[in-house]
């Protein structure tokens, strides 16, 4: 019985190039496309930060008047931070990209609050998570108590939310680790299966996906599926899921 993992080491020299992606990218649930399941082999990883959502509000009457307020507590928390040195400020896009936060209006948009005469905008409270030993729940006070010791401006409030998120630091790194268990499974099912049989992999080629896994870990993946066909079979052709 034999198995061609030529692709697949093609696909391992390919990913290094992923290794540039410095993108941070908040996880904060299954990053896949509707109807992509995650595999049987997948890589579990403790997430690079733990991420506090924080809203700022204010109802200073004045609207000027209530940005300068806003944007006076933010450049007190971000010296807080600095001096800390453990904490981080960020803000999350549209796309979930975690950008570092700057007091500006590219980077702070202020929308208008639930109620009349009020600005609103929401911020990132980070830390890093360390890779081994990590107590959630400890970052968790952590970040709130950051937080709680923000001295505000004005009118000004901060409210953390009640949930966390994590992030992960270029997630498309991990590329040739997921390949590497791919083909050690695909190795010890075709062992399993005997000579007679063979596996056919469709998807390997796809980006990298990422679900969250609990409070700190989330699952790496390339979305592939095989086939288990006849050894004696020499031609296939992969049917779309839809068909």
């Amino acid at each position: 019985m034999k198995m061609l993992f030529a692709i697949a080491g093609l696909f391992l020299v390919a990913a290094s190039s992923w290794s540039q992606n410095v993108e941070e990218i908040v996880v904060t649930g299954a990053r896949t496309e509707e109807g992509v399941a995650m595999p049987g082999t997948f890589l579990r990883k403790t997430g690079d930060y733990l991420l506090l959502q924080v809203g700022v509000t204010n109802d200073t009457r004045e609207a000027p008047a209530r940005k300068d307020e806003i944007y006076a507590t933010l450049r007190t928390a971000l010296a807080a931070a600095n001096k800390d040195g453990s904490i981080e400020l960020s803000v999350i896009d549209e796309n979930d990209l975690v950008i570092a936060l700057k007091v500006d209006s590219a980077t702070v948009v202020l929308r208008n609050g639930d109620r009349p005469d009020t600005s609103a905008t929401r911020i990132s409270v980070k830390t890093k998570i360390p890779q081994q030993g990590a107590n959630g729940q400890a970052l968790i006070s952590k970040l709130k108590d950051f937080v709680s010791g923000i001295k505000v401006t004005g009118r000004t409030k901060l409210d953390p939310d009640g949930d966390v998120d994590i992030s992960i630091v270029a997630p498309h790194r991990y590329r040739p680790e997921i390949i590497a268990l791919f083909a050690q499974d695909a190795k010890s099912i075709t062992a399993a299966l005997g000579e007679d049989y063979k596996i056919v992999a469709t998807g390997i080629d796809r980006p990298v996906r990422w679900v969250r896994m609990g409070l700190l870990e989330l699952a790496l993946f390339v979305p592939y599926k095989f086939e288990v066909l006849p050894s004696t079979v020499n031609t296939f052709v992969a049917v779309p899921a839809s068909q």
